[in-house]
């Protein structure tokens, strides 16, 4: 039995390694609130400010897949502490950074940085909560995974508008140094974890650099290039499929991999990866698309749009214990399927939202929403890294992550593209049933023009009604394409729900085999 300062000491490792998955976390999406202030501070067009969140996304994906050859290679308490003194030093260069080359390199640093974090923390939470708590351990990695990106924006928006943008990078120094304490107090290797003088896969840490490198600038630029029909979009296609492949043939092949690809040959564990992705894809999305529906759409300022997405994150933080303490009582696939349906289902609602929407339809859809990737997260985090040796889980953390990221990554570049498509197909959808001889059209024009007579004069004021139409026909025209890209998501939701059928059942037992243990 389990004694009172064994209790306690795992629970202030959970808090030290949930700190460090936070600041990654909020990092990810606390910028883009401040792009517009960064924009205009360092006088950067809109595709080179872009770089600031490029850069960042990068650089994370990239790292994620390696952290296992690294941590056997420098041992994984001196990785962990060297990532979170890193990404605090780094946060401190993006505070001070005065050009836009200069932003750009320290968020690329931070992004290196803290692209381990959540990979380390969630193998390091599941060794030390024992087989029957590893659905709470979950629930407690994804208060931080998760609800991180979801908190970023309104902790951003509230940052800039009541100081400046720098400061959505200090406010990570006090964190990160606390966090430095913190691991040097109560993290260590576990017995099993023996460093090994390994030699590094280079010719496959190059492949996967170029490859993911190539997919996730093509992901985050094909829309400003009009994607396929760009040279450049085209090539990077090319080079990312082609790496991509060469990796996979060379870890598979080599006798010392840097990413261990094996684990994707269990059902269980690929299926619950795909699962996350596409969990990532609406996430990701949703986070995306609601803060420029309320500020373009709906007018919000940047805090509003903000507090709007709290009720997800309050429902998420609710959920995910509840999850937790749910999942060996009854099993992943009813969870799975639940938080499936129940997220599938806030889409849907989204589908139906319009200009006219008010606060309480928008927090309901939110709570919904933050129930069911609630749900879903613990239990898919749970399932998919149950049948994987403790020795592995590093490699498999790290997988699981990086499939997480990237279909993220997918899922903004699918909704943007939909959305842009979709706003100029019901453009000229709306615009061709306002024929200028429509008595109903005559008469807008000619009250609107007599409402405005008195300001602008007989003239003006036609034109300025002219305007007015045309500026309603774009916001509604805009909406449907909100409501259109909502449809996609949650019907491909629904369509993640016979992967569920994959993944077991959720009884475990731990034994030993060799250095670890295994878990079943």
């Amino acid at each position: 039995m389990p004694t009172p300062q064994a209790d306690a000491g795992k629970w202030m490792l959970t808090l030290t390694v949930m700190l460090g998955t936070m600041l990654n976390a909020i990092d990810t999406s606390i910028v883009n609130v401040a792009v517009p202030y960064m924009r205009g501070n360092l006088g950067a067009s809109v595709e080179e400010i872009s770089w600031v969140v490029t850069g960042y996304i990068l650089s994370n994906v990239i790292v994620m897949p390696l952290i296992a050859m690294i941590s056997t290679r420098f041992g994984r308490r001196r990785y962990y502490l060297f990532s979170v003194a890193a990404f605090t030093a780094t946060s401190l260069l993006c505070a001070l950074a005065t050009t836009l080359p200069m932003l750009v390199a320290a968020r690329v640093l931070q992004g290196i940085a803290g692209g381990s974090l959540a990979p380390l923390s969630q193998s390091i939470i599941r060794e030390r909560f024992a087989p029957h708590e590893q659905g709470t351990a979950m629930g407690i990695f994804g208060l931080g995974v998760v609800i991180g990106p979801a908190l970023g924006p309104t902790l951003g928006g509230w940052l800039v508008d009541r100081f400046s943008w720098p400061w959505i990078f200090y406010v990570n120094l006090p964190l990160g140094l606390l966090n430095v304490a913190m691991v040097l107090r109560y993290l260590h290797d576990p017995p099993y974890l023996k460093r090994e003088r390994v030699s590094l896969d280079l010719p496959g840490v190059a492949l996967l650099v170029l490859g993911l490198g190539s997919l996730q600038l093509m992901l985050e630029e094909g829309e400003r290039n009009d994607w396929f029909s760009s040279r450049f979009i085209t090539g990077l296609l090319f080079i990312a499929f082609t790496a991509l492949a060469l990796f996979a043939w060379r870890e598979l092949t080599t006798p010392s991999p840097a990413v261990d690809l094996t684990l994707l040959g269990d059902a269980q564990f690929t299926s619950g990866v795909l699962i996350s992705g596409m969990l990532g894809m609406g996430l990701f999305a949703s986070t995306f698309l609601l803060p420029i529906f309320l500020q373009q759409l709906m007018g919000y300022p940047a805090f509003d749009a903000g507090v709007v997405m709290v009720p997800r994150s309050l429902a998420m933080g609710l959920t995910m214990p509840l999850a937790g303490r749910l999942y060996n009582r009854v099993g992943p696939r009813f969870l799975v399927s639940g938080g499936l349906l129940l997220s599938a289902a806030s889409f849907l609602l989204m589908t139906r939202l319009s200009l006219d929407v008010g606060y309480r339809e928008l927090f309901l859809v939110q709570a919904v929403q933050g129930m069911g990737f609630g749900m879903t997260f613990v239990s898919v985090s749970t399932a998919t890294l149950a049948s994987v040796p403790r020795p592995r889980m590093m490699a498999a953390s790290g997988l699981y992550n990086v499939f997480r990221q990237v279909f993220g990554s997918i899922g903004i570049a699918w909704a943007a593209n939909l959305l842009v498509r979709g706003q100029a197909q019901h453009r000229v959808r709306l615009a061709d049933g306002l024929l200028p001889y429509s008595e109903r059209v005559a008469h807008w024009l000619e009250q609107s023009a007599a409402s405005l007579g008195a300001r602008y004069g007989s003239l003006a004021a036609k034109v300025k009604a002219l305007h007015l139409l045309d500026n309603l026909v774009q916001r509604q025209a805009s909406m449907l394409a909100f409501n259109r890209v909502y449809l996609v998501f949650g019907v491909m939701l629904l369509a993640a729900l016979p992967l569920v059928l994959l993944m077991g059942q959720g009884g475990r037992v731990e034994k030993p085999e060799g250095n670890g243990m295994v878990l079943e």
